[in-house]
């Protein structure tokens, strides 16, 4: 049980004119420190290990400067700011739904016309296999398929036939006999650091393989001896056979 003194009189200090002081029961307080001492049966639910927690004035210290700033606000000047606040949550919600529209990007705009919206679920699987029909996958880098013009046609076949190019370079045999669907076109270019031996000049740059090899004399020399070559072979097969016909039809 506590009581209270209540004593009315000037101190030496002159601080207060009523001073209160309570004497709690001794019985009392034990109750209240194993009530404190005891711990909450979920407590260890929410306790972090990794995580220690901060004080109070770290808290502070760790807080944005926005809301150290808030803090400091009075109450009036918390209520002016507060409908602000909301305001502009729903301004940066509403503006992140704006970016997901379709009707307000800028492709739409430049549109002339615009499409069915509403398509059948049949069609929309048809565009989107004709989509990834467009490129090799995610697996190959979006590897396009080029469009086979004739000159592209030509330097394919040219690769695929490399080993006659050179016949003191080995290459590796292809590994389809059919030319590719899904490959990219790039331009070697060359460096002001290599030698000008190791590299072509202006006038040899051609804008295919074809006729950078039309225009190189030693390939064209080689390819009219290899030429030569398979005729020559070719009529050897011919007078063979005709001998051996012709001596099937005197054993007759």
């Amino acid at each position: 049980m506590s009581f209270i003194i209540d004593t009315i009189g000037s101190t030496d200090n002159n601080e207060s004119s009523k001073n209160i002081f309570t004497a709690p029961n001794p019985s009392s307080s034990k109750i209240n420190q194993e009530k404190d001492e005891s711990p909450h049966p979920l407590a260890h639910l929410f306790d972090d290990p990794e995580e220690p927690e901060l004080s109070p004035i770290k808290k502070k210290q760790n807080a944005p400067l926005s809301e150290k700033l808030y803090e400091g606000l009075t109450g009036k000047t918390k209520q002016k700011l507060l409908p602000v606040l909301d305001h502009r949550k729903k301004k940066s919600d509403i503006e992140e739904l704006l970016k997901k529209s379709v009707v307000l990007n800028q492709e739409f705009e430049n549109q002339h016309s615009i499409g069915d919206l509403n398509i059948s679920d049949k069609k929309l699987r048809e565009q989107r296999k004709k989509e990834r029909e467009k490129t090799k996958g995610t697996k190959w880098f979006g590897l396009p398929a080029t469009e086979m013009t004739d000159e592209i046609k030509r330097d394919l076949e040219i690769l695929q036939m490399r080993s006659v190019l050179d016949p003191k370079r080995f290459y590796k045999k292809n590994d389809n006999k059919v030319l590719p669907k899904y490959f990219q076109i790039g331009k070697v270019m060359d460096s002001p650091l290599d030698y000008y031996n190791n590299r072509l000049t202006k006038k040899e740059q051609k804008k295919t393989l074809v006729d950078e090899l039309m225009a190189d004399a030693q390939f064209s020399k080689y390819r009219k001896t290899k030429y030569a070559e398979i005729i020559t072979e070719k009529q050897k097969t011919h007078y063979k056979a005709w001998r051996q016909a012709k001596k099937l039809k005197k054993k007759k």
